[in-house]
């Protein structure tokens, strides 16, 4: 959601810097309708059918977030100064702070991730100055202190994922953001640094595509089977205590599931770099909407709360999910043929704001 996109109307044979960033929407895309799949209904695992309905679930969001990083990256290394960029990005970030902690008041039953966005856009202020394998490095230390620190806090008392609200006091709002939450900060912050990483490499190296796909495959394939042997021998342990480190269940904050999830992350981003120049007459609808991220992810809340929160019901809860969902690809198609950046994206781009920082320089 923050890159600055391609043309509306792209060409039939688009620069090979435009089908880049397509791809990416497109993968960002594909990440918002797997976060739509879990909040507009039920979690449950009982039977093949929820088993395949909810994969999303634990990956959806960390696609979201790695995309993020890599977004941030694309964005900071704009032709736009450092002196211009920054008030830019601080106002992206309130944003995001502000508006999620809205929006948790509205839905309190399904969290609201752009909270943990607004920090993690921050935060980048200080990242974007390691170099790449510094960030490889913080990733890597974080993917082991992250869940420490957060199982630590755990185990004494009563773990709660509730996200802050507006109206919060300051301390609890950023207890919450950074241990207590559904998205803490803490462990979060691992996808976004690896995003950040992967933005800054060549993403037309075929190679390197490859590289994510088979590589993204096997990390979420291995670490899902370890994850899944591991609570299985550890048995009614692996639902408390330290213990937990060693088990990868979704959104368990636990490093077996950041592996897993940021490896599926990793498969579909090489994926849709690496087929959309096969598959993008078809799949633009699906750019579109990841180009109106921000707005669409929005809006489904607001339909959620609409709806006076998650639908139970499977024999419900799908062909509505699937009609929002044809819904957003067609409103987003013809937003972006005919007007080009969402509503809420043009908040984010705060055209103003980087004149009078212009103007100020």
């Amino acid at each position: 959601m923050t890159e600055a996109h391609a043309s509306v109307s792209p060409p039939q044979s688009p620069p090979r810097h435009t089908t880049r960033l397509l791809a990416i929407d497109a993968a960002r895309g594909l990440a918002l309708i797997g976060m739509m799949m879990i909040n507009l209904g039920t979690v449950r695992s009982d039977g093949w059918f929820n088993k395949v309905w909810t994969l999303p679930f634990g990956r959806a969001s960390i696609l979201f977030v790695m995309l993020a990083g890599l977004g941030m990256s694309l964005f900071l290394s704009s032709r736009r100064s450092h002196a211009h960029r920054w008030p830019v990005l601080v106002w992206r970030a309130l944003i995001f702070l502000m508006l999620g902690l809205a929006l948790q008041v509205l839905t309190p039953a399904v969290s609201v991730i752009l909270p943990t966005y607004g920090v993690l856009f921050l935060g980048a202020l200080l990242w974007r100055r390691l170099p790449g394998r510094a960030l490889v490095a913080a990733a890597a230390a974080m993917l082991v202190i992250g869940p420490i620190v957060v199982l630590a806090h755990q185990i004494p008392g009563e773990h709660k994922t509730r996200m802050p609200t507006l109206g919060e006091s300051p301390g609890t709002i950023l207890h919450s953001l950074f241990l207590s939450g559904a998205y803490p900060l803490l462990v979060w912050v691992v996808p976004f640094l690896v995003g950040m990483w992967l933005g800054r490499q060549d993403l037309r190296n075929v190679a390197l595509q490859h590289r994510l796909v088979v590589g993204g495959a096997v990390a979420a394939a291995v670490a899902f089977v370890i994850g899944q042997a591991s609570a299985w021998m550890l048995g009614a342990r692996a639902d408390s205590g330290w213990a937990r480190l060693l088990t990868g269940a979704a959104h368990g904050q636990m490093p077996l599931w950041l592996v897993s999830s940021i490896g599926s992350a990793s498969f579909v981003v090489g994926s849709a770099l690496l087929l959309w120049p096969r598959m993008s007459k078809w799949a633009l609808p699906l750019a579109y909407v990841g180009q109106l991220a921000f707005t669409l992810y929005v809006a489904h809340f607001f339909f959620i709360a609409a709806m006076g929160g998650r639908i139970e019901s499977r024999l419900v809860g799908v062909p509505v999910t699937i009609a929002l969902v044809l819904l957003f690809a067609a409103a987003a198609t013809l937003w972006v043929r005919r007007w080009g950046t969402g509503p809420l994206e043009r908040v984010l781009r705060a055209t103003w704001l980087a004149n009078i920082a212009r103007g100020n320089a």
